[in-house]
């Protein structure tokens, strides 16, 4: 029997909703999980690259961004490419705004702010993250030895380089490695050594199964009677003398103390009858899993590798290998063509040649997710209006960012004060 009234409904059974019904019930609150989908984690935080990496915190609009987006119309190699295919739908007002102000906080200045935030929400999520899986016992591939970004290029690894130093700063655990050294790290990479012209080894990142995460604090909160509703898109928001006192659904109206939106990218559809345009939109992201992978000399790869110049990464999981990349302004556009997914292919060969002999798409596992982008490269936190709290935008560091996302929202809700600044992220900034 569910919960007639609980304290809380979260809207949105991702990495975000279930951190966040997960810290609430920790303080005694009951909670509502209602999901659209048939069950948790099943879109982007499905089959992600399987990582958690402070390390990484830096928004995608960083300087440059726009030469590299106008590049990608040309067919350059880019980290962020716009699909010609949805021209139509990022000529909108609303799609045009959010350009214009992910633009905007591409100076140096900006992003910079931005990423000292990240991080520090970062920094605090990752010590959550760990509390919580060993707290819950949570079995999930975890394997804590570091995650390892590659560079075939001295400017790009001059530039990360840099901005490592500058998060050292801030407490950033990280070391500068030649390419030799790098695969001393991690062996697998020996056959392109000679090609690197550097590396960087941040030793607190690490890898999971961000799926198999999500189905464990699922069982965690179901154990202390929350409610998890599952195959139940949620419709409208329901508003009775001007607080939000739940949602209505297929299922009927489910009513809740304050109503949670955390559905990623697309909270923004939720909140725009009531005049609440948070710029947030969906950048799209692929993933190809390889399973049951036979490893030359039983030498498979063991750490999380992030290839800069390929803007990919590759994660090896439960004796499989994914490799995930690519960040495409498309829309909510469901489609994966070949030609969006044989460019990874092409990159895992790059990455581990002799891993990747043979290796077609046939044998893959293909999927694609909308990472929730914020304008501003921060998420959106906090208490938007009675009855009415978000927790989204927090694009390619969802995982990373969940536990401490979610902590401080449960802090704000309840009345607590957080343990970190809670003003990059409040959810009414313009």
């Amino acid at each position: 029997m569910g919960i007639a009234h609980p304290d809380f409904q979260i809207i949105g059974g991702g990495l975000i909703g279930l951190s966040t019904a997960y810290a609430l019930q920790e303080r005694g609150a009951s909670v509502r999980i209602i999901e659209s989908r048939a069950g948790v984690a099943l879109e982007t935080s499905f089959a992600n690259a399987g990582m958690v990496h402070a390390s990484l915190c830096d928004p995608w609009n960083g300087p440059g961004v726009a030469r590299q987006m106008l590049g990608s119309l040309l067919g350059r190699p880019s980290p962020m490419t716009l699909n010609m295919r949805a021209l139509p739908g990022l000529l909108k007002p609303e799609m045009i705004n959010w350009g214009l102000k992910f633009l905007k906080h591409s100076t140096p200045a900006r992003h910079w702010n931005a990423t000292k935030a990240n991080y520090a929400l970062a920094k605090y999520s990752v010590a959550n993250i760990l509390s919580w899986r060993e707290e819950l016992n949570i079995d999930d591939d975890f394997t804590g030895k570091g995650l390892l970004k590659i560079f075939r290029e001295t400017e790009t690894y001059d530039k990360s380089a840099a901005l490592t130093t500058k998060l050292q700063t801030l407490g950033l655990r990280a070391e500068t490695l030649s390419g030799q050294q790098a695969a001393q790290i991690e062996p697998a990479l020996t056959p392109i050594a000679g090609e690197l012209v550097g590396a960087i080894y941040y030793p607190d990142d690490y890898k999971a199964d961000a799926y198999h995460y999500c189905t464990a604090l699922a069982r965690a909160l179901l154990k202390k009677r929350g409610e998890i509703i599952t195959d139940t898109p949620a419709d409208i928001l329901i508003q009775e003398a001007g607080k939000i006192i739940g949602v209505s659904t297929k299922a009927g109206d489910l009513l809740a103390g304050t109503t949670i939106i955390a559905s990623g990218a697309r909270s923004v559809d939720l909140l725009r009858p009531l005049g609440i345009r948070l710029p947030v939109r969906p950048v799209k992201g692929y993933s190809l899993t390889f399973f049951d992978m036979e490893f030359p000399d039983n030498i498979g790869p063991k750490l999380p590798v992030v290839d800069d110049g390929l803007h990919c990464a590759v994660t090896p999981l439960h004796g499989a290998l994914r490799i995930a990349g690519t960040a495409e302004i498309t829309g909510f556009d469901t489609n994966m063509p070949a030609k969006r997914l044989t460019p990874l292919l092409g990159m895992l060969h790059d990455v581990y040649p002799k891993l990747a002999q043979g290796l077609t798409l046939n044998h893959a596992k293909a999927w694609h997710g909308f990472r929730p982008v914020s304008a501003d490269g921060l998420p959106f936190i906090g208490r938007v209006q009675p009855g009415l709290a978000v927790n989204t935008g927090h694009g390619h560091m969802g995982w990373t960012l969940s536990a401490g996302a979610g902590i401080l929202l449960a802090d704000l809700l309840l009345g607590e004060k957080p343990k970190i600044d809670h003003a990059p992220f409040k959810a009414n900034r313009s």
